[in-house]
């Protein structure tokens, strides 16, 4: 008899291994599909010669709104950075207010994430959130990955897989790499604002699209003064099958970027035109950025299961320059004669080191179906982290506020049950437990440079999923999934021996799921999460600060549409209320939770079709747009932001070996700001300055223009 072994593998999706030389591979029904019965096979394939074969599906969603993009939903329209791609992720909106090298700030669900504190972001297998980052928890800059090598984004709302770990708050989302087109790739862009930009990548033929190098080199002027930016990035990866079913796949990259920035301006003097939209307050804002990481990963398929074992390590730079208020906190101090402005300069450097295993097999209980996955994870940060108050006439030190050393591990373990109790029914379910631990050697108590105060902290946490799924009707299935996770504290807050206070957080959703084959799917879904505290940006300090516990209540609808290869309609739509549950100094219960949007809206439309033949080649046509806005913006002492609404295009002609392409960003030259904030400041150097909070913004880009040749060799 043929042997038919087949598992899920978690993350990873679906993997059917088969024996047999005339066994036929069945890859496992899409997560919306109805469980068919497996083929009947014939005596005679007993005498074939034994060989394997393995076919990889989509892993079952772990709850109603987890989706899956695929690189012609991540394409549609156009995007100039890896951040920017987060954009199609249902939920999600990003902006960038601190010039293009600084991370993106990522709104998801209700949650004002800032640069990732709320967002678990993994890139081909590497966490990409830092812990303990002086400006901010779970920094997570996706500079160094291009749009081009995006194969596959994996969002998971909500904390309901066992996988999910530290900063998967509102959700988690996954970026797997690949190159799809043979050959070499040759891009050259110019644009607006004397923007360049040089993209190469090789995949060789014949080899999988996981196999591939790639290097960008871009360099803009900037859409105003003290905007100019320049990053060079480089991607390698080779996967390649070994004797005795094992896989390996190596991952490599390095990253640096220069960037300014042009820091916020009183939204008043803009809007009664006081002051060009465009201005600068503080010319000498601005960035640097380096990244490098290397991963190895180690899989075997076995006949009854997959092992999987990647060892990765990551070196981070980070130094920011940035002054929100002006003069308004110096001024205070005393500094009435001669204000030197709150320009303070934040460097962070690091070093990761960490693994992450798993081992999936079969566990049959209640039918062949069954399966049982663990898991280990663990990671060792290295980080020192500074912050210093800078002269306004020479950029000497004036005040060192921040200088420490930090030494943070995190040990996690998890298991994860899929059971079929029934024919129609799917319970997926386990539990993940985490250790931290911090040192922290701080030479900076109260404003005093003393020596190094070391100190310790740790704690741990367990975290319970649960995840019912019901195959209500053919392509209709409906779920209901619950879930607790986690965010960890930033190191500096926690005294000698105390036990490490995490963020609790608790997740429920209930929704249905539609899926047609490659024709039509979508989800429906309701939500609630609560947080036993949360964090909100404080400008004075530039740091987010712990604010009371708050809910989040909403509701969330996606959909996908294609007619084959012509056309393609991606859309979603995101309301949220976002309040404390509880009352401070600043906040009292009830109030909407300042900076969280309450709707966001993407729309992506791509229409591909062959016109004619042209010197014995086929010229095919291509036409792209993103429609992406955000409704309610609350900001505090109940003030509210602008609403956005913003269209990018994308245009191109291929003729076999020759593209041409023009992509157009802010396509109606709409006037929006990227960044709102409320506090008092003190631009003009006075010396009784206004305490009175007003509104500060960030201009967002006007109408770019880029065009771009692409050899395919």
């Amino acid at each position: 008899m043929r042997h038919r072994h087949l598992f899920a593998a978690g993350a990873l999706g679906c993997v059917c291994v088969l024996r047999g030389s005339a066994a036929l591979a069945e890859e496992t029904a899409p997560p919306s599909a109805d469980p068919t019965p497996a083929p009947q096979t014939s005596d005679a394939a007993a005498v074939a010669p034994m060989d394997t074969v393995v076919v990889r599906g989509k892993a079952a969603p772990r709850s109603a709104s987890d989706v899956e993009l695929g690189r012609d939903v991540v394409m549609t329209a156009p995007h100039r950075t890896g951040s920017d791609v987060l954009d199609v992720v249902p939920g999600v909106f990003v902006t960038q207010h601190s010039g293009e090298g600084k991370a993106h700030q990522i709104f998801l669900r209700g949650f004002d994430a800032v640069h990732g504190q709320d967002v678990e972001l993994w890139v081909g297998g590497v966490p990409v959130n830092e812990v303990s980052n002086i400006h901010g928890q779970g920094y997570a800059d996706l500079h160094f990955v291009m749009p081009e090598v995006i194969r596959r984004v994996h969002s998971t709302p909500g904390t309901y897989d066992p996988r999910q770990g530290d900063f998967a708050v509102a959700g988690s989302i996954r970026m797997d790499l690949g190159v799809a087109e043979p050959g070499a790739t040759v891009k050259g862009t110019i644009g607006s604002f004397g923007t360049r930009r040089l993209f190469l990548a090789y995949h060789p033929k014949g080899e999988p699209e996981e196999t591939f190098a790639a290097f960008e080199d871009y360099q803009t002027s900037g859409f105003g003064p003290n905007r100019a930016a320049r990053r060079g990035s480089m991607i390698a990866q080779f996967k390649h099958d070994l004797p005795g079913g094992f896989s390996l796949r190596v991952l490599a990259s390095t990253y640096t970027g220069r960037f300014d920035s042009a820091g916020v301006v009183p939204a008043a003097d803009i809007e009664s035109g006081r002051m060009d939209r465009f201005a600068v307050l503080d010319p000498k804002q601005g960035g640097f950025s380096v990244r490098h990481q290397v991963l190895t990963e180690i899989t075997k398929d076995t006949s009854d299961g997959h092992l999987s074992i990647a060892p990765f390590l990551v070196f981070r730079t980070l130094r920011l320059r940035q002054n929100y208020t002006g003069y308004f906190l110096d001024t205070l101090h005393g500094a009435m004669s001669s204000p030197e402005s709150d320009n303070n300069e934040q460097v962070n450097e690091s070093t990761t080191a960490g693994l992450t295993g798993s081992y999936e097999r079969m566990l049959p209980i209640f039918s062949s179906r069954d399966t049982i996955a663990f898991g280990v994870y663990g990671r060792y940060d290295v980080i020192s982290q500074s912050q210093t108050r800078l002269s306004d006439v020479d950029d000497s030190p004036l005040q060192t506020q921040v200088d420490a050393d930090v030494r943070g591990t995190d040990v996690a373990g998890w298991v994860d049950l899929g059971l079929h109790p029934l024919p129609r029914v799917t319970v997926r379910g386990g539990i993940r437990a985490d250790v931290l631990s911090y040192s922290t050697a701080d030479r900076v108590i109260n404003d005093q440079v003393v020596p190094a105060q070391e100190r310790s902290a740790q704690g741990s946490h367990l975290g319970k999923k649960a995840t019912i799924d019901w195959s209500a009707m053919p392509r209709v299935h409906l779920l209901a999934s619950y879930g607790d996770g986690f965010r960890s504290p930033q190191a500096r807050s926690l005294a000698d021996g105390e036990k490490t206070v995490f963020t609790n957080v608790t997740s429920y959703e209930v929704g249905a799921r539609y899926r047609d084959g490659q024709t039509l799917e979508g989800s429906i879904a309701a939500f609630y999460t609560r947080l036993s505290q949360d964090l909100v940006f404080d400008p004075e300090t530039t740091r987010n600060e712990t604010v009371p516990g708050t809910d989040r209540r909403g509701i969330a609808a996606e959909f996908i549409a294609r007619a084959g290869d012509l056309l393609l309609l991606s859309s979603s739509a995101t309301y949220t209320r976002a309040t404390f549950r509880e009352s401070d100094t600043t906040y009292r219960k009830g109030d909407l939770l300042p900076y969280v949007p309450e709707l966001v809206v993407r729309s992506d439309l791509a229409i591909k079709h062959a016109l004619t033949r042209l010197f014995n080649r086929t010229l095919e046509g291509r036409i792209g747009t993103g429609l992406q806005g955000l409704v309610g913006r609350p900001l505090p002492y109940k003030e509210m932001g602008s609403n956005v609404f913003l269209v990018d295009a994308s245009a191109g002609l291929r003729l076999s070996e020759v593209e041409l392409g023009l992509d157009v960003f802010n396509l109606f030259d709409t006037k929006w700001y990227d960044g709102e904030f409320v506090y008092a400041s003190n631009f003009d150097r006075l010396q009784s300055p206004p305490r009175v909070p007003i509104k500060h913004v960030s201009v967002g880009a006007p109408r770019t223009l880029w065009a771009t040749l692409t050899l395919h060799l």
